[in-house]
């Protein structure tokens, strides 16, 4: 009787190739500290006392990476998803009030665009949006910010103190709404971005057939000039999951201890815990939506070696396996969609429990949005979006539409728009200056070094709209009231609205801040002219 041979676990012939293993012990010295679980090491406290940072500190000055779940593109893409999601869910369920929950909210950015793509997607739909931060400051800071103002007031919008490393209820700082589970009688929708790769892990190596668990040994000091960080992994056999660990995990690790090999996956143990939490906070249906870097199919996971950990700072993230928890929420019943094609910068994924009434059409659309509008694609395209010297206003217009009004993108097309703007027609004239209120709806400032309202302003004086950039600057110069150029750009649209004794106080001010700028010494000269002022 001829019996034909197993076929090879996936991963073997591609690690062969590569030459790519996790071996049980290192070569690469010790530190002599103990290796221990990766959710028990030393690293979750060191990312802790990062993340309870300011938020000009992280964000605003660029440490932690957010622009790409932090513009208008993935805002609308999100309020897409959230409509989809209702329309799979039954009519007397889609009717209730739809409860948002965010997770790591960190600058506030996201919030405020998802919550105004929404009312402008679907403006009767009943929501409330709460986003949420384990620092207490930072949500106290979110409750005081302008831009909230109108949206707290108005139900739109509230904020909240959750910790995704101790999520228990909690409750709302505007509404008093409590967060608990089985407390909201309605669909809920959990967002996360850029927030798993930064929870809580575990990590397992499968060699051989065998399924080991990684063992981490972390320097006293990180070293980003070192292979991630000086972080020395290990592993040791794995007779059982630790106790307490997420349900219906084991099956799936049992499905890679079958058809992986020589290869290490990471369990996202924090962002399982989100899952839970979000599912369990209503009775009904719910969906997840994660953005982050990741690995989203069994290919990506072949032949991984010890899990990379990047340094951000003093803090770090590492890949999220969404494969994983696709699996896992396949397994206990839900419906899991990633996207069909791989995401090199960006996996978004959407996690649903409860009444999805047509799975399949749900995960279609869903596919569907993330093809056309999806941020990853978004963020591949985002450089051809900022055209050459040669591009029309028509072209620079288009641009700003296709990224849903992106205040970054503005600040690129800038120079451009203000060698052509003085040459449009009155017809168009009208429509960039619709444009660039759109682009100002869209701004949530949180510390950047950019000055959006000067931009804004100059836009509209090189149209020739001096009244209307007036309040512009002038937010410009409260702002920066010792910036030469904002006060010079204040004194020009002064003198284009005719007001030649206000144009004359400004230009003196930025003579005062910069004696040497040679355009507000010659902006001085006409203006004193104007006035008849001699000598």
């Amino acid at each position: 009787m001829t019996t034909t041979p197993a076929p090879p676990r996936v991963g073997k012939t591609i690690s062969s190739v590569l030459g790519h293993a996790v071996s049980s012990t290192s070569s690469s010295g010790s530190t002599g500290r103990e290796p221990v679980r990766l959710a028990d090491s030393g690293l979750w406290d060191r990312q802790r006392s990062f993340y309870d940072g300011d938020v000009a500190g992280l964000w605003g000055s660029g440490a932690v990476p957010h622009h790409i779940t932090g513009n208008p593109v993935i805002a609308h893409c999100y309020a897409r998803l959230v409509v989809e999601f209702l329309r799979a869910l039954p009519d007397d369920e889609a009717a209730r009030p739809l409860l948002l929950v965010e997770l790591g909210g960190g600058s506030g950015r996201f919030a405020y665009l998802c919550v105004q793509a929404l009312r402008e997607l679907a403006p009767t739909l009943r929501f409330t949006y709460v986003v949420t931060d384990f620092s207490a400051e930072r949500v106290d800071a979110w409750a005081a910010h302008p831009s909230y103002a109108p949206l707290l007031a108005g139900g739109y919008l509230d904020v909240a103190v959750l910790d995704a490393d101790d999520p228990g209820p909690t409750t709302t700082r505007v509404s008093g709404r409590r967060l608990a589970p089985g407390e909201w009688d309605g669909p809920v929708v959990g967002i996360a971005n850029y927030v798993f790769d930064t929870l809580v892990h575990d990590a397992y190596v499968v060699r051989a057939g065998e399924l080991r668990e990684a063992r981490v040994t972390v320097p006293a000091d990180l070293h980003a000039d070192r292979p991630a960080g000086g972080v020395v992994w290990s592993s040791v056999p794995c007779d059982a999951l630790p106790a307490g660990g997420p349900e219906g995990l084991a099956p799936v690790l049992e499905h890679y201890r079958e058809v992986l090999d020589d290869t290490a996956v990471l369990v996202p143990t924090g962002g399982l815990r989100w899952l839970d939490l979000v599912a369990g906070l209503t009775a009904g249906s719910s969906c997840s939506l994660v953005a982050d870097k990741g690995h989203g199919s069994l290919l990506e996971l072949c032949s991984q070696p010890e899990p990379s950990v990047v340094l951000h700072g003093a803090g770090f993230s590492l890949m999220v396996n969404f494969d994983l928890l696709a699996r896992r929420t396949r397994a206990c019943g839900g419906v899991a969609v990633l996207p069909r094609d791989r995401s090199p910068h960006l996996v978004v994924g959407a996690f649903a429990q409860g009444a999805v009434a047509d799975p399949e059409s749900f995960a279609a659309a869903v596919r569907d949005e993330l093809v056309d509008t999806g941020p990853d694609n978004y963020y591949l395209l985002r450089s051809l979006l900022a055209p050459g010297a040669d591009t029309g206003v028509g072209s620079l217009l288009a641009a700003l539409r296709l990224s849903r009004y992106d205040p970054t993108l503005l600040v690129e097309l800038l120079p451009r728009l203000l060698d052509v703007l003085p040459d449009v027609p009155d017809v168009q004239r009208a429509d960039v200056e619709r444009a660039l209120l759109r682009v100002w709806d869209q701004w949530f400032p949180i510390g950047e070094r950019l000055d959006l309202a000067l931009c804004v302003g100059l836009a509209l004086s090189a149209m020739d709209r001096f009244a209307r950039a007036l309040p512009f600057l002038e937010d410009s110069v409260a702002a920066h009231p010792d910036s030469a150029p904002a006060l010079f750009s204040l004194a020009v649209a002064h003198r284009g609205a005719g007001d030649l004794e206000a144009a004359r106080r400004w230009v003196d001010r930025a003579l005062d801040a910069d004696p040497g700028m040679a355009q507000a010494r010659a902006l001085r000269a006409v203006v004193d002219d104007e006035l008849g002022v001699t000598g």
